[in-house]
């Protein structure tokens, strides 16, 4: 047949078998009609007056819909960051106060602070821990410890090493009752425990509980 331009194709408006389908090839080469038997059978014919740009409305729609369902969970993440805003006005992980009182529905842990065996001048970090547990391998002094906090409490196990007979002394504001320090236990192993209290950077008040064993 000659070749025909696609204005010059007679409108379809419904599809029958032995209908066709102009198709364009390239520049210079003749145009083509395509049979309608010759399509994948999922294309099924469309009703006559039924137009391409009707189906892509209704998935405009649908994108629309999917447009809105994002909307919605960015509301969503909006709502939780608020959540999480709140949270961070009332504790700030790195630490500070705390307003109101705190309730622990379960443990309440501080973890322990293990020192190695040890001997001389000893500073306990009390900014990093409130728990301490140290062995003794020679004559020692407990000194002042590192920013401690009106409130703060803790223990500190004192273990004597596999020689034993390590002293122990007290400066920097340890304080005991009756102004006497503990004397330790001195058996080889011995592990004893002192309990103190911070009133104030220099008052830290303290209890002794000695020869703890098995």
């Amino acid at each position: 047949m000659a070749s025909q331009k696609i204005s010059q194709f007679t409108a379809i408006t419904t599809l029958a078998s032995g209908d066709y389908f102009p198709v364009i090839q390239a520049s210079g080469t003749t145009n083509r009609r395509v049979d309608v038997g010759v399509l994948d059978v999922r294309y099924a014919a469309s009703a006559s007056g039924d137009v391409a740009h009707e189906a892509l409305a209704s998935g405009n729609a649908a994108l629309v819909d999917a447009n809105a369902a994002l909307a919605d969970a960015s509301t969503a993440l909006a709502s939780g960051n608020a959540a999480l805003t709140d949270l961070s006005g009332k504790y700030d992980i790195t630490g500070g106060p705390i307003t109101g009182v705190v309730t622990v529905q379960s443990q309440s842990i501080g973890e322990v602070d293990n020192v190695a065996l040890t001997s001389g001048v000893i500073v306990l970090d009390f900014s990093g821990s409130n728990n301490f547990e140290l062995v003794l391998g020679g004559p020692s002094t407990l000194a002042a410890p590192t920013l401690p906090s009106g409130g703060q409490t803790g223990v500190v196990t004192i273990r004597q090493d596999d020689v034993g007979s390590r002293t122990l002394a007290y400066s920097g504001g340890w304080q005991f009752a009756g102004g006497s320090a503990p004397t330790l236990t001195t058996a080889a192993s011995g592990v004893d425990l002192l309990t103190y209290f911070v009133t104030s950077p220099t008052e830290i008040q303290a209890i002794a509980t000695l020869n703890f064993q098995a």
